[in-house]
């Protein structure tokens, strides 16, 4: 795990009240391509259509007055990843709408990002996730236990933390295709590797009891409990 570098590039893109594009910087230009000189458009028209509901969310939550986390978002574009900001500018007249200012940074390389030459798409080696100040951590797979699907992002549990990261759990799997990786239950993918055993709790359903006893069980859905045995080996207790 490590610090993002403060070296970082960082594209600035200038949105009107209602998100059209009025202006950016040159790396934003030089990374984003001539297609974002087309002034005048709104962000959605620069993106696929199966992504306009996240930025949608991206803006929405960058409106809020309070929140207990950044508004951000992961996207990967011209085979670039790219962790994406959004900000209210509040104006010097008390009259004036808002403007956005949507800031990128890329963390191609330090998420050891590579396209996958079977599905297409830019998958992860490390996940960029938030710690509690804010921060920009970059995590190896081996060091997450679980995964926690949390409304529009997740939440990652590491032996001795809890980190913010803004995909949803099916694009998790999506963006790592390695074995360690096991969705469990509808809001839970668990790292095999930390799996001590599967115990019943008191109602009879089965949890996951990780390697590290201070680490909180997960859940097992039914439909899901033959298939995690199979794939456990050794076979571990019930």
């Amino acid at each position: 795990m490590q610090n993002l570098i403060s070296s970082l590039d960082i594209g600035v893109v200038i949105m009107s009240p209602d998100y059209r594009v009025i202006g950016m910087n040159a790396y934003a230009r030089q990374v984003l391509g001539p297609a974002m000189s087309d002034f005048g458009r709104t962000v959605f028209h620069y993106h696929h259509r199966k992504s306009h509901s996240k930025i949608e969310a991206l803006l929405q939550v960058s409106q809020a007055d309070h929140s207990d986390m950044p508004a951000a978002m992961i996207i990967d574009v011209l085979n670039k990843v790219l962790i994406i900001t959004v900000s209210r500018i509040e104006m010097k007249e008390s009259s004036a709408a808002p403007l956005f200012a949507m800031t990128f940074i890329d963390v191609t390389e330090q998420t050891g990002a590579e396209i996958n030459p079977h599905t297409g798409l830019v998958e992860l080696k490390k996940f960029p996730v938030y710690n509690k100040k804010g921060e920009i951590m970059f995590l190896d797979v081996s060091s997450i236990y679980f995964i926690q699907s949390d409304g529009n992002y997740c939440r990652v549990f590491t032996e001795n933390n809890s980190y913010y990261l803004h995909l949803t759990l099916k694009n998790v799997l999506k963006r790592y295709t390695g074995s360690r990786f096991f969705r469990v239950h509808k809001s839970f993918i668990v790292n095999t590797d930390h799996i001590h055993k599967i115990k019943r709790d008191n109602n009879g359903h089965p949890v996951i009891v990780f390697d590290r006893g201070d680490i909180t069980s997960v859940p097992v859905a039914r439909r899901r409990f033959n298939e995690l045995k199979k794939i456990l080996t050794p076979p571990l207790s019930r």
